[in-house]
């Protein structure tokens, strides 16, 4: 399906991204991690004919994507930015999307429908919550039914509900026979449904691996008598048992609390939280997770420095664990 071979990308003198060689099937999902810096953007770029390499070929089905046209519109594509039109409605910039591609107009409202924004068709893109802006954009990327679906960084800016969305759309991709790369900072979340992760360093792909099913299995420290955590639920103050929480996060200026079956905001920060919950079974897994270590199922490691918390939750959430807090995490349980 796509095929990679010396693909080069030099800017100002230095070789911003070299990659020897890369070949992703029909059907299959690859998740590319790396730190900020590291080249996905570019790679997406790259990929999707928008930049043109200075070396090496992108091949979809055997023709070259950056010589032929009718290739790319094969290609479904979400950036990192969401890059819609802010005075248009949501219908509208799909529609848009669906005249420059031939596409039938009633394709925009069968996107709608499945992105759960049926009701939002008429509404401003500017108007629209930074989630449901989003969601707009992966369903631009969707909505020629791709051969090939390049998704940059999707799961910023989303909530919890948009990211089961997002997985299960992916997956329906992939079942369909699309191809399917996303880039992450981390496998907390495309970890769950990505069974070849290629970590991506200085422009170049450091390691690849397929996904294994073993997962070190971490002790739980004994539960402490705890105070309760306020949080607000719409109309509600929520007062919740820290040892009901499985992890609070921080995204878009706000803290969350997330337990087996809610969600609630709090006004504490992240670090106060922190220091509130010292000593009560809590760890800071990430620059943006404080993970309760008596919910923490199994500690799976991607790449040679990636590194994620599964939960034992129904959903079996996944939470980023960085490098160093891996090894403060050994650390402290021994493992």
């Amino acid at each position: 399906m796509l095929q990679v071979r010396r693909l080069e990308k030099i800017i100002e003198n230095r070789t911003a991204l070299s990659i020897e060689e890369l070949d992703i099937n029909a059907g299959d999902i690859v998740t590319v991690v790396g730190q900020i810096g590291s080249g996905k953007s570019l790679l997406m770029r790259l990929l999707s004919g928008v930049m043109v390499p200075s070396g090496g070929k992108v091949l979809l089905d055997g023709k070259d994507v950056h010589t032929s046209p009718e290739v790319r519109s094969r290609i479904g594509v979400l950036f990192e930015e969401d890059l819609l039109y802010d005075r248009s409605s949501a219908q509208g910039n799909l529609e848009l999307y669906c005249r420059l591609h031939n596409l039938p107009a009633s394709r925009a409202g069968e996107v709608l429908a499945q992105l759960g924004m049926s009701d939002q068709a008429a509404k401003r893109v500017s108007k629209l919550s930074p989630v449901a802006q989003r969601r707009l954009a992966f369903g631009r990327a969707l909505i020629g039914r791709p051969a090939l679906l390049l998704l940059d960084q999707p799961e910023l800016r989303i909530d919890l509900d948009t990211q089961a969305l997002f997985l299960r759309l992916i997956q329906e991709a992939a079942g369909a026979g699309a191809a399917v790369l996303i880039t992450a900072e981390d496998l907390a979340w495309s970890g769950r449904c990505s069974a070849q992760i290629l970590e991506l360093a200085d422009g170049r792909i450091a390691s690849k691996r397929v996904r294994e099913s073993s997962q070190a299995e971490t002790a739980a420290p004994e539960r402490l008598m705890p105070f309760k955590i306020p949080a607000r639920k719409e109309d509600r103050i929520m007062l919740f048992d820290p040892g009901d929480v499985l992890y609070a996060t921080s995204r878009e200026g706000k803290t969350y609390l997330r337990t087996a079956s809610e969600e609630a905001t709090t006004n504490l920060t992240l670090q106060e939280l922190e220091t509130r919950l010292a000593g009560r079974g809590f760890f800071k897994a990430h620059r943006a997770y404080l993970v309760n270590l008596q919910h923490i199922k199994s500690v799976i490691q991607f790449t040679r420095n990636s590194y994620t918390l599964q939960l034992n939750d129904q959903q079996e959430t996944m939470i980023p664990l960085s490098k160093q807090s891996e090894k403060e995490l050994q650390e402290l349980l021994g493992y």
